[in-house]
């Protein structure tokens, strides 16, 4: 694509994102382009634009909006010409931040502005203009003012009129907003959606955005298309939203006709296996389109890092005595079939090389499923294979090798033995990130923690490192974290590894006392974790000299921090929340709640959980309800407020509350689980009603005498019209659904499936497949470890009887039919019946070993399917079961004699029933030829043992008046 003479033609900013190169053509804006495209921020932010702008944000930085935008009318910049030339001056504010945090190589920004002896004041003010509803971002990022330039730009410069033509750079506001709330999450631990007030704006544009790139008028390359869908998949893993992400995953796959599958070939992993098994591999292959081609080949030829013309983290090996370093495959044995067409041919240690775009796709999607599937050896097995395709290409970009690396070393941080390689690995990517964006010491360092490489990486001689142009080429749709938050998840690796020493040294050199303190605290140094948070909020009562110690001083030992309350200082609410939480104190809870302008929903929750301790349930749901007010989006708070109504009683609310959590997150089983119990007490309080309503006959009146303007008339009315839209059999149907749900997600929960039962039998009629469905799911969790004892009876019971009182439709499949089957009936593929025989007969018959009564049901099921000699069969296993689990207690025990008549009775009436009948296909042949002796012998043996004890009861009279039957 040209642009026209009029530079723009009518046409959005976001188009010059992908164009800068055509502005030379245009002399105005030709020199600044092409310092832009070379790289030299420095340039371009000393000229005469970059230095107006940035004197609007020194005079506006603390004012509101509106007044900042006041100032900018008189900027001058109201030409089209203008406007680009302050596009450009925001992107290279933005990159210019982003390479002194992010990427390197490094450079000193610190002449660039003038210096006018406030510098540290609107540092502090910058820093303050980024805080919201009481998050603050981290409090030493290193030129956070061209962060705030490139912010003041593209959120309060643009959208602007400008010669009659309205312009915005959506795009650009997108990715500072997204960048903006990344920064508040990023060191205080909050999630992407505490605040909605950055997530609004951010919706909003990418609405506008999706239309504008992906609509059919769009003019965007391929290329520019991929990247934002990729850019709104990282934003989408930030916020928790795993199915957006997988759908923009999924169609920047489409869109740029990438095919990839996880797959499987032969191949050995270990140093001693012998035969070739069956591993993991990624097939991978970019589209093959000329134009995708000739893009692959200038990446590379223009790539330092494939030239091998630049230093690159460093891979470390796994050295292990068991695992290879990586999987030896056998080329020669890869089935084609299970593969896409697109795929066919490809050999897992021979594949084709990616298009960049293809391997950030691939790394997206490894830390999608890597941030959002359960941790566990099968899935860390299914994601790493993704990791690991990238690595094997030959590196194209500085910073996508880097993020494989990174992508790598959390995958493998979920193993033992890749532990060690893991934590390793990010201290090298660390040791990298740091030497390439530190800065040699300067008088102009500030209170900026000084960071020195001691371990693995020296920094690059200025010809090795890759350009930043190389470096910031990729970096949104990778979203490469910053160098402070790097090394704080390095101090969390080592922490997750139990070396809590490095992990404090790391904290306190950057100064993250929140943190600090959270590592004494896991320690069991909750006096010192104490110290270390009221330090930040308090002055000392010795006096300010005491500010001077460093936190390990000898002299602070003793100190308590008791004297005045210092100004409000940043993550206050948070602080104030961690020393709440150490002393156990509503008081601090409520100081974070107030000065945050009641914005800060964790301070909220803190005191809901402290009330609910307490026993003050409706303090702590008033709390919860202030948490939700304040934050609609973070499902635990209305998981809790619903916990809380149904502890009081609210149905009506737990409901609500429960099914907001839901909409949120839904695959959370406890609250599924609980929806259900809303649901199920809401159904008791429907039934009660209806009940006490038939009882005294609450009726509309009849008689045309006006009504009591004092009565419950009204009431009445309101309570018949919400039962008629509440129906109690709609309400209790919902429960079931919503505890099925429930079940499915924790499949080892054998509890939810009990409920499932429960509430099944509850409907009318019963809901006899699911009664089933909980039924067999309950032996699969619980007969391993209880055995038969795990079978409930009665269900089991119901089961049966059910499925005998139906007809019995015979099965159209050969070979099921009864003549085939020696006249024993199959039920139809897909009926009841056929499933409760074969949980029967492959569940429950291997388990019985003492409850006699399960056979009695087994002789039903038997029975029901004309398999007489198999019913009789499980009467006298019935039998004997309960004649040798008594062992002789039934002749003193009077419950136990019962038993033992009613078995050996039900064994006599088995005889008499199946024992004369006649096999089928064998003509004059009985079940049982000799089952009156058999049935007399049973009689017998029983009374013989029992004449002494029981002679002349009234089971002694029944099992006589059998005998006599039998010698009739």
């Amino acid at each position: 694509m040209s642009l026209n003479p009029t530079i723009l033609g009518g046409q959005s900013l976001d188009v010059l994102l992908f164009e800068i190169e055509y502005l030379k053509e245009h002399s105005e804006l030709s020199e600044l382009a092409t310092q832009y495209l070379e790289g030299n921020y420095k340039a371009i932010l000393r000229n005469a634009t970059s230095q107006t702008l940035y004197s609007k944000l020194v005079e506006t930085v603390s004012l509101p909006r509106p007044q900042q935008d006041a100032a900018l009318q008189t900027a001058g910049f109201d030409s089209e010409a203008g406007a680009v030339q302050v596009l450009i001056t925001g992107l290279a504010a933005f990159n210019a931040f982003l390479q002194a945090n992010v990427t390197g190589p490094p450079l000193d920004f610190g002449d660039v502005f003038p210096k006018n002896g406030k510098s540290d004041a609107l540092k502090e003010k910058c820093l303050r203009s980024l805080d919201i509803d009481g998050v603050s971002v981290y409090q030493y990022i290193p030129y956070v003012e061209l962060f705030c330039l490139a912010r003041f730009i593209f959120t309060i410069y643009f959208p602007r009129i400008v010669g009659a033509e309205f312009s915005d750079s959506k795009w650009m506001r997108f990715r500072i907003n997204a960048y903006h709330q990344r920064l508040l999450s990023g060191v205080s631990s909050a999630r992407l959606s505490e605040s909605t007030v950055l997530q609004d704006a951010i919706d909003k544009d990418l609405k506008d955005l999706d239309e504008e790139i992906l609509g059919d008028k769009s003019t965007f390359s391929t290329e520019a298309k991929v990247q934002f869908l990729l850019e709104k998949a990282q934003v989408y893993i930030l916020q928790g939203l795993d199915i957006k992400a997988r759908e923009n995953v999924k169609l920047a796959k489409t869109v740029s006709g990438f095919s990839y599958a996880l797959s499987g070939a032969l191949g050995k992993r270990t140093k001693f296996q012998q035969n070739d098994l069956s591993q993991l591999v990624v097939f991978a292959k970019s589209s093959e389109s000329d134009v995708s081609t000739e893009a692959l080949s200038k990446d590379l030829k223009e790539s330092t890092i494939s030239k091998g013309d630049s230093t690159k983290p460093e891979a470390l090996q796994l050295n292990d005595d068991t695992l290879l370093e990586s999987i030896e495959f056998t080329t020669d044995k890869v089935d084609p079939t299970n593969l896409p067409s697109e795929l066919a041919g490809l050999q897992p240690n021979n594949q084709p090389q990616l298009k960049p775009l293809d391997q950030i796709t691939l790394l997206t999607e490894a830390t999608i499923k890597d941030t959002f599937l359960p941790l566990d050896k099968l899935n860390s097995e299914e994601i790493l294979p993704f990791a690991l395709r990238v690595l094997s290409d030959k590196p194209t970009n500085w910073q996508i090798y880097t993020q494989a690396l990174l992508v790598r070393s959390r995958i493998e941080s979920h193993r033992s033995r890749t532990q060690e390689r893991s934590i390793l690995q990010l201290q090298v990517i660390v040791d990298q990130i740091i030497a390439d964006t530190q800065e040699e010491p300067s008088s102009e360092a500030g209170d900026v923690p000084e960071i020195r490489v001691t371990q693995f990486m020296p920094r690059a001689k200025a010809s090795e490192s890759a350009p930043i142009a190389e470096r910031l080429r990729y970096i949104y749709p990778l979203n490469t974290p910053t160098r402070w938050e790097l090394e704080t998840e390095l101090a969390y690796a080592w922490s997750g590894a139990g070396s809590f020493v490095s992990a404090l040294e790391i904290f306190k050199r950057l100064k993250l006392w929140a943190e600090v303190a959270l590592c004494y605290h896991t320690v069991g140094q909750e006096e010192k974790a104490r110290q270390v948070i009221r330090r930040q909020l308090h002055f000392s009562s010795k006096g300010p000299e005491m500010d001077k110690f460093h936190i390990d001083a000898p002299e602070l030992v003793t100190e308590n921090w008791e004297g005045e309350m210092r100004p409000t200082p940043a993550h206050a609410p948070r602080l104030w929340c961690i020393l709440g939480d150490l002393e156990n104190d509503p008081a601090c809870w409520l100081r974070a709640w107030e000065i945050s302008k009641h914005r800060y929903a964790r301070a909220q929750r803190s005191l809901g959980e402290y009330y609910v301790k307490n026993g003050k349930l409706e303090e702590a749901r008033d709390a919860y309800m202030q948490a939700t007010v304040v934050n609609r989006q973070n499902n635990d708070s209305w998981s809790r407020l619903g916990d809380l109504d149904l502890r009081v009683g609210n149905w009506d609310g737990a409901i609500i509350a429960f099914q907001q959590s839901i909409m949120i997150d839904d695959t959370d089983a406890k609250t599924y689980s609980n929806l259900g119990s809303a649901l199920l007490s809401k159904h008791k309080e429907l039934i009660t009603l209806e009940k006490a309503a038939a009882k005294d006959a609450i009726l509309p009146s009849s008689s045309t005498t006006n009504p009591d303007p004092d009565s419950d008339s009204e009431e009445i009315s309101f309570s018949k019209k919400k039962d008629e839209k509440q129906d109690p059999k709609a309400i209790l149907q919902q429960a079931l659904q919503a505890y099925k749900r429930g079940a499915a997600l924790a499949h080892s929960n054998w509890q939810i499936y009990d409920n499932v039962i429960t509430i099944a039998m509850r409907l009318s009629p019963p809901s006899f497949p699911d009664l089933l469905m909980g039924l067999r799911a309950v032996l699969r969790i619980r007969a391993p470890a209880v055995g038969e004892y795990a079978i409930d009876i009665d269900i089991l019971r119901a089961l049966v009887a059910e499925v005998s009182s139906t007809d019995r439709t015979p099965s159209t499949y050969p070979g099921e039919s009864a003549a085939e089957n020696a006249g024993k009936y199959i039920p139809a593929r897909g009926t009841l019946g056929r499933a409760l025989i074969a949980m029967v007969d492959n569940e429950i018959v291997p388990l019985i070993t003492k409850r006699g009564e399960l056979w009695v049901l087994v002789e039903k099921l038997r029975f029901w399917q004309r398999d007489y000699e198999g019913a009789l069969r499980c009467a006298e296993r019935g039998w004997r079961l309960v004649m040798s689990a008594a062992e002789g207690e039934w002749l003193v025990d009077k419950e136990g004699w019962k038993a033992v008549m009613g078995v050996t009775d039900n064994l006599v009436s088995a005889y008499e029933n199946y024992g004369g009948m006649e096999r089928f296909g064998e003509e004059g042949v009985e079940v049982e030829k000799g089952w009156r002796g058999k049935a007399r012998s049973a009689l017998r043996g029983v009374m013989s043992k029992a004449r002494d004890a029981w002679e002349g009861s009234e089971e002694w009279a029944v099992l006589e008046g059998r005998l006599e039957e039998l010698k009739a």
